[in-house]
């Protein structure tokens, strides 16, 4: 018999219980909603393979071999432009010595022509009227300073000018010179600058250059000649006529007074490389 206070009926095990059941349905699904799905694509995604470790290495390598490229080009052409700026610094000077070489031998020669000029005129050999025609050839030449009477003409631009027509112009210049001379005038100068049968009067942008030298406004022009016939015979040319215009119509001023008294510098000598005497010429 069995007795019944101490028998118990064993029965099979039971089941595990679930997570859901214990963590309740809401705390699963928040737990591992996502767990699953990172752990199966872990053991599912392939890991790196020989061939993309290799392409990565020659990706670095190329990577490397364009900055090192780019480098040493960058110091080769440091390298040349330090020896391109040497070779134009010494180009400059050696430039530079030969030209104030060449500036020592004009001064040099101008001043042993001046000294011969003097010789020739002063020589006790030469007779009065060969040293009074090289005087003559010396003023017309314009060679020589010189002095006298004569007129002086002050130009500028009009006052408040605001276009090129208003300020003095290279061809204004020329034709004030131009009618001085056929008024009689028989030496000039333009702010001290000589005017010879050589001078170039030309623009240089804003300025006017009188043999090749750059000039500031106010213009005088100095005309050494007979003071009481240079003024009116000027009225009468052509430049005389279009200055009249250029300061009644323009605006540009024109101021004329006479001197008993106007110094002259000489000119630069030209050197004469073709031009020689004609043989037989006029004495």
């Amino acid at each position: 018999m069995v007795d019944a206070k101490h028998s118990t009926l064993q029965g099979p095990p039971a089941p595990p219980r679930d997570s859901a059941a214990t963590l309740g349905l809401l705390g699963y699904v928040t737990a591992h909603a996502l767990d699953d799905d990172y752990r199966e694509a872990a053991r599912t995604r392939p890991g790196p393979t020989r061939s993309s470790r290799w392409l990565t290495v020659i990706a670095l390598a190329a990577f490397m071999v364009l900055i090192i490229t780019a480098a040493t080009q960058t110091s080769r052409n440091a390298v040349a432009e330090a020896h391109e700026r040497a070779d134009l610094v010494k180009q400059v000077k050696a430039r530079r010595a030969a030209v104030d070489k060449a500036q020592a031998r004009i001064l040099r020669l101008r001043a042993t022509n001046s000294r011969l000029s003097a010789d020739l005129v002063h020589n006790d050999k030469l007779s009065a009227g060969t040293r009074q025609r090289l005087g003559d050839l010396g003023v017309l030449s314009g060679v020589a300073a010189v002095h006298g009477p004569g007129v002086e003409i002050t130009v500028d631009d009009a006052p408040g000018a605001t276009t090129e027509r208003q300020t003095v112009l290279d061809v204004d210049l020329q034709a004030l010179v131009n009618g001085l001379w056929q008024a009689g005038a028989e030496a000039m100068s333009i702010n001290g600058q000589r005017i010879t049968g050589m001078t170039a009067i030309s623009q240089a942008g804003s300025a006017i250059d009188v043999n090749y030298t750059n000039l500031s406004r106010p213009y005088v022009v100095s005309a050494i000649g007979d003071p009481a016939r240079l003024p009116t015979r000027f009225a009468d040319t052509v430049g005389g006529q279009t200055w009249l215009d250029l300061h009644q119509q323009v605006g540009l001023a024109f101021d004329v007074r006479t001197r008993t008294r106007l110094d002259l510098p000489a000119a630069t000598a030209p050197a004469l490389r073709s031009a020689e005497p004609a043989k037989g010429g006029a004495s």
